[in-house]
Parts: structure tokens; sequence; C-alpha cells
């Protein structure tokens, strides 16, 4: 129940691991015969740090993750110019992206897909090693960018010229 500020990784973990308590109940287990990672890593062991750490029941988490994704849309969320942006393969944070879905206007939520990468690849400096997929990944988001500021740009000066 420590709540002071910490420097440092464990003051971001912290507050990953309460809003995985209180919001997302994303826990990230390897309970699977085929994970590569230790299977200490369970359900079970990650839901009985809420009561620990927060005071938060375990009985909760449930109604706190409905919550969560009936109040912003869950798999498909009432979104205007955000991109979806999620590693193809190897990304375990997919599950609570948007995959596929429509937008406020009745469009495709707007998704990239990036082969053979993980989480937030795309936002990594750039290598000249990096895979043909991720360049591509990258010129696409640059494009949604950049048409999105052109689209607002052109709004907003017809916004000026109406008063």
């Amino acid at each position: 129940m420590d709540t002071s500020l910490h420097s440092g990784r464990r003051r971001v973990e912290r507050q990953w691991t309460y809003q995985t308590c209180t919001e997302f109940g994303f826990y990230q287990t390897c309970e699977d015969a085929a994970c590569p990672f230790s299977g200490m890593l369970t359900l079970q062991v990650d839901t009985q740090l809420c009561p620990l750490l927060f005071g938060i029941s375990q009985h909760s988490l449930p109604a706190r993750i409905a919550f969560t994704n009936t109040h912003y849309g869950g798999g498909n969320p009432h979104t205007h110019r955000v991109l979806y942006v999620n590693g193809e393969t190897v990304d375990p944070w997919k599950e609570l992206s948007v995959v596929h879905g429509r937008t406020e206007g009745g469009d495709e939520a707007q998704t990239v897909f990036i082969e053979d990468t993980a989480h937030c690849a795309d936002m990594m400096n750039r290598r000249v090693t990096d895979r043909r997929s991720l360049r591509k990944a990258r010129e696409e988001i640059e494009n949604h960018v950049a048409g999105w500021l052109k689209t607002a740009a052109l709004e907003r000066k017809m916004e000026k010229r109406r008063v």
C-alpha cells in the first residue's frame, strides 16, 4: 500500500499495475505450454497483486473491465482521426487495441499491422536494419497523420472564413 513516489522504472510499473487492476484486467500471463517465458506468470498470481498493492478486490475486476469497455467502446470505439498500430504476430498488446471496426463517420477504423514486429517498434529510431514491413508501416503512419493535418488546416481555414 506504499503510495510514495519512486524514481525510475518502479513508478511506471506501479501505475500500469494500478490501471490493469482498475480498468483493463490485461495480465501478462504465461500459462500456455508453448509460452517461452516463466510458467510462474499466472492469472491467479497477477490478480493477487490488486488487493495486495491497492486494496482492490479480485471480485470487482470483471465489473471494472466491463465498465472500461462500455465507456470507451471496447473493440469498436467511437473515434475520429485515431490510428491503431499493432504488431501482427508478436504483439500481445494488440489484445487491448482496435484491430478492426468503424469510426464515428462510418469509415473503417484506421489500423496498421506491422508484420514480425513487437509492441512500439514503429516509435523507435529508424535503423538501416529495420524490416521492410516496419519501414512500410512508418510510411503509412506518416501518410495518415499528414493527411489529417492537411484536413484540419483546411477545416480551420473554412471556419475562419465563416466568422
